[in-house]
């Protein structure tokens, strides 16, 4: 008889287990896990005011946000809205400002 392998045997200890579990013998661990709720939606004056709140001037923040900085500009005056992406990323450096300074390097 051949020597089994490494996958082969994980595929007869994965079936062993699949059989155990549909005839009750085993109990699967199960993990229960809750969705983020989806990010906040920042309106131009927060987009302004958070900026501001880290220090940085327009040039910096589309940079920090990866973004150009024409987008950033339309954001800031209301013509254009963020992503859900961006949002995101929006409230992270709201809650946790140092995210931004580790980013630049302050």
């Amino acid at each position: 008889m051949k020597k089994k392998t490494k996958l082969g045997q994980a595929l007869i200890r994965g079936l062993e287990s699949a059989a155990a579990y549909e005839k009750g013998e085993l109990k699967l661990k199960t993990v229960k896990r809750s969705l983020t709720a989806p990010a906040p939606t920042f309106s131009k004056n927060e987009i302004r005011k958070l900026r501001d709140a880290l220090h940085l001037t327009q040039q910096e923040f589309a940079s920090l946000l990866n973004v150009d900085i024409g987008t950033l500009r339309h954001w800031e005056q209301g013509r254009r809205k963020p992503t859900s992406t961006t949002n995101r990323l929006l409230q992270l450096f709201q809650e946790k400002p140092d995210l931004a300074e580790m980013l630049i390097g302050a």
